[in-house]
C-alpha cells in the first residue's frame, strides 16, 4: 500500500451510511473494541488537522472512552514489528490486549479468538486502520466464526475516499453492520 497517496476526504455521517445486512446492537456484556493498525508510521499519513486524520483519531478515542466506562474489553491490534509506541496517539493502558496479526485479517496468527472467548465476547467493535483491508477482513472472518462485527464507519480511514466507501459498503451488505461512533457509544451505554 503506498501511503503517499493518502487522499484528503471527510468522514461519512449516518445519512451517508448503507442499510446493513444485520438489525444488530452492541451489548457491552458481550462486546469487545478492537483498534486496528493505529502506529505512528500510518497515522503520519493522516495528519490530525486535516480529514479523516483528525476524525480517527478523535472518534478512535471515543469509542475507548465509553468502552473502558462499559467495561467493555479493548484490543489493539499492531502489525508485526509495529508494536506499541510512546508516541503513538492512543496508548495501550493496563488491562488493554495487545495483538499482533501478521496479516490483514486480525485473526491471523495472533490471539485474537482466544482473547474474546476467554471473556465471553461475541460481538466485535471494529476501528481503525485500513478500512477495506484490515478492517473488512477482520469483519468478515469475525462473521464467519460466529462473532457479531460492527464498523465505526467514521472510526477507520483508508488511503482514500473510494476504498474507504467500498469496505462501509461491503460491511454493511454482508458481514456485519456499520453505525457511526455516535451511535456506538449510545448503543454501549443502553436505554
Amino acid at each position: 500500500m503506498d501511503l503517499s497517496k493518502v487522499t484528503p476526504y471527510p468522514m461519512p455521517d449516518e445519512a451517508a451510511l448503507p442499510p446493513s445486512s444485520e438489525a444488530w446492537t452492541v451489548e457491552p456484556g458481550r462486546a469487545a473494541l478492537l483498534i486496528l493498525g493505529m502506529q505512528p508510521q500510518f497515522l503520519r499519513s493522516f495528519p490530525a488537522t486535516a480529514a479523516p486524520g483528525g476524525d480517527l483519531l478523535a472518534n478512535t478515542a471515543a469509542l475507548r472512552r465509553e468502552a473502558r466506562a462499559r467495561r467493555v474489553p479493548v484490543v489493539f491490534g499492531h502489525a508485526p514489528g509495529a508494536g506499541p509506541d510512546p508516541d503513538d496517539p492512543l496508548v495501550p493502558e493496563r488491562g488493554d490486549h495487545v495483538i499482533t496479526y501478521v496479516r490483514e485479517n486480525a485473526f491471523l496468527r495472533s490471539h485474537l479468538r482466544r482473547a474474546l472467548a476467554l471473556t465471553g465476547r461475541d460481538q466485535l467493535l471494529l476501528c481503525g486502520l485500513f478500512a477495506a483491508g484490515g478492517v473488512l477482513l477482520t469483519a468478515a472472518d469475525a462473521r464467519m466464526h460466529g462473532i457479531q462485527p460492527f464498523v465505526a464507519a467514521d472510526a477507520v480511514a483508508d488511503v482514500g475516499p473510494e476504498d474507504h466507501a467500498l469496505a462501509i459498503r461491503w460491511t454493511a451488505a454482508r458481514w456485519g453492520v456499520v453505525r457511526t461512533t455516535r451511535t456506538l457509544i449510545h448503543e454501549m451505554a443502553g436505554p
